[in-house]
């Protein structure tokens, strides 16, 4: 539910209107890519964000 547009934990603390993971999910998804989500067990997240490149691409950035 946390990548839904204006979705805010029932613990969230005031601000913000609940749209930016909605946004970040909407760009890396338009680039293909993935998006994941999981619960630390000490609390907290971690958001992992895989967007493809071409190979060919990153091996030009390495020789520079």
């Amino acid at each position: 539910m946390v990548f839904e547009k204006f979705y805010r934990s029932p613990n969230t603390k005031r601000g913000g209107i609940g749209l930016g993971l909605s946004v970040v999910k909407g760009f890396v998804e338009a680039h293909n890519g993935k998006v994941k989500l999981e619960n630390n067990k000490n609390g907290g997240a971690t958001f992992t964000v895989e967007i493809p490149a071409e190979t060919s691409f990153l091996n030009n950035l390495k020789d520079e």
